[in-house]
């Protein structure tokens, strides 16, 4: 890897989303009653203007038309989003590993059984998972007395643990079932065939080698995995009351505040992606472009 070529290249990408994201930010602005119109161009200095300063931004409520300043309070909505997004996707992928591990010796009905369970799950709206989870939660209270989690957000005090999990469900499936499937192709593969001959244990090729190329496979569905999880955070939290990033998005739709909202979804998130690209190069030494 030419380091050089390499920052350039991901200096450049951002760069572009940005200005992107900017142009969707003021695409409202061209929409009246008489049709799309050009609005000027003070329209757009006044929003770059307001950019220029992000402590001054404010946001209208659209029910009550109060005005209340955008920072610090969207930084509580980020914590919440990014908080249900990082456990979720932390749990999921944790879990579907560990199940990968633990049906590597199964039978090979066993195996199948489970891909096709997880095909047949994958195929259930969210919007089911969401509604059975605050049902169970709620029908665990009634029976038990035992608040397991909270159902839904009111205020300071945001609906976590419950949103996290309905969240993981589908990611979950998904990563199993990439994984079992993944790791099916990769015994089929002839260095498998050699190492077991060598008198290599399973264990080992799996953990050494399997693996190793799973993963940088399974990386390059990281965009289309994290971008479905993000549409699938809007329903939950909207469904569990959640003031979060989504709300933001959809809810306030001034400009410079759509930008910022969206410009703090996309930093994170695309950190993380060339987080993953440069801890699989690091210790497989091959090119992951996300």
């Amino acid at each position: 890897m030419k380091w050089g070529s390499y920052i350039a290249r991901e200096v450049t990408k951002p760069l572009f989303l940005i200005v992107g994201i900017f142009i969707v930010s003021v695409s409202p602005l061209f929409m009246y009653v008489e049709g799309f119109v050009w609005p000027g161009l003070q329209v757009f200095t006044n929003v770059w203007k307001q950019l220029m300063e992000p402590g001054s931004l404010i946001y209208v409520n659209p029910t009550s038309g109060v005005e209340r300043d955008l920072f610090p309070f969207i930084l509580k909505a980020f914590e919440s989003s990014m908080t249900i997004l990082g456990i979720a996707l932390s749990a999921s992928f944790c879990i579907a590993l560990l199940g990968t591990i633990l049906l590597w010796r199964a039978p090979k009905k066993v195996y199948n059984a489970f891909v096709a369970t997880t095909s047949f799950l994958q195929s259930i709206p969210d919007i089911v998972f969401v509604v059975a989870a605050q049902m169970l939660l709620v029908w665990l209270y009634q029976k038990t007395g035992i608040n397991v989690a909270k159902v839904s957000g009111a205020g300071a005090e945001e609906a976590v643990l419950a949103p996290a999990v309905v969240l993981a469900v589908l990611p979950t499936m998904y990563f199993f079932q990439s994984m079992l499937e993944l790791v099916e192709e990769e015994r089929k593969e002839h260095y498998y065939e050699l190492a077991v001959s060598k008198g290599l244990s399973k264990s080992y090729i799996l953990f050494m080698h399997i693996l190793r190329n799973m993963f940088v496979r399974l990386a390059y569905q990281a965009k289309f995995l994290v971008s479905i999880m993000i549409s699938n955070l809007l329903i939950i939290e909207y469904l569990f009351n959640n003031l979060g990033m989504t709300s933001f998005l959809l809810d306030y739709s001034q400009p410079p505040v759509f930008f910022v909202t969206a410009l703090l979804f996309f930093i994170p998130i695309y950190l993380f992606l060339k987080l993953i690209e440069l801890v699989l190069y690091w210790s497989t030494k091959q090119e992951v472009s996300l």
